[in-house]
């Protein structure tokens, strides 16, 4: 008669090494650039080839996030029209010939090249792969705001230049007072057409724009600081996804008090009204 053997002792070194066996298997379907995972990637990854240009990514988006910063907070000096005018002067004084080429124009044409490069690797589907940023759906939404993003600055940029108005928009400096006529200028960008809804649909436009801008910022900023190793830790990664709520939460507050500032203040009614239209 075969006899089993009930010692705990005797089976051990063999769930041991299937328990060993597992772990291992786990560790090699990990990817080693989740900031929520530190095992080594699976064979095939594409992460450590995406790496530099995500870095770069990364870095860039640091800078920009900067510059919607100063954007937004100079935006706020809307609420009074003087204020605004004398901000915008002061700045057109600081700025030197070619300064936003550099800073801003360059910036932004490499962000969006290394933005389309990732998203053609890495596709814009919800269920993408293991490295997921932080959780699928935070990968996704980052991937399809990045590209809203880019066609928003497109109609934005365009519509501040002059491209797209329609209507009296276009000619609202001429009737404006010269301590008013940058804030005028800036409101009618917002509100380009005389149609009421098509004026409703470029204010819905604004306000959407720039949250998927601050959503895309604020995310940005923690998988970024992850990526460049600023953080490494769990408890780090933790606290600075507070650090960068915060700062979502600000620009958000910002982006609506500048938006509100151009599109349904009394003072765009008002000065509308003063210029003839």
């Amino acid at each position: 008669m075969e006899m089993t053997s009930a010692n705990p002792a005797e089976a051990a070194p063999e769930t041991v090494n299937d328990a060993a066996n597992g772990a291992a298997t786990g560790a090699a379907e990990a990817c080693p650039h989740n900031p929520l995972q530190l095992h080594q990637p699976e064979p095939g990854c594409k992460c450590g080839k995406l790496r530099p240009p995500r870095k770069l990514h990364a870095a860039i988006g640091l800078w920009l996030t900067l510059f919607m910063c100063v954007h937004l907070a100079i935006a706020m000096t809307g609420i009074d029209p003087r204020q605004y005018q004398a901000t915008v002067d002061l700045l057109h004084g600081w700025l030197m010939p070619g300064a936003v080429l550099l800073l801003i124009l360059i910036p932004v044409l490499l962000q969006a090249a290394s933005g389309l490069y990732l998203t053609a690797k890495e596709g814009v589907k919800y269920d993408i792969k293991r490295c997921d940023r932080g959780g699928k759906l935070r990968f996704f939404l980052q991937r399809w705001s990045g590209l809203a993003i880019l066609a928003y600055l497109v109609i934005h940029v365009g519509n501040m230049r002059g491209w797209f108005r329609l209507a009296h928009g276009g000619n609202m400096r001429a009737g404006a007072l010269a301590e008013r006529a940058a804030f005028l200028h800036t409101a009618s960008a917002f509100q380009p057409w005389n149609s009421p809804a098509a004026k409703s649909s470029a204010v819905a436009l604004l306000l959407t724009g720039i949250l998927g801008a601050v959503f895309h910022a604020a995310n940005g900023m923690w998988s970024g600081a992850i990526l460049w190793k600023v953080v490494s830790t769990e408890r780090g990664k933790a606290w600075f996804g507070y650090v960068c709520t915060a700062v979502g939460i600000a620009l958000v507050a910002m982006g609506a008090i500048a938006w509100y500032a151009f599109t349904l203040s009394p003072n765009v009614r008002a000065l509308v009204a003063a210029a003839g239209h």
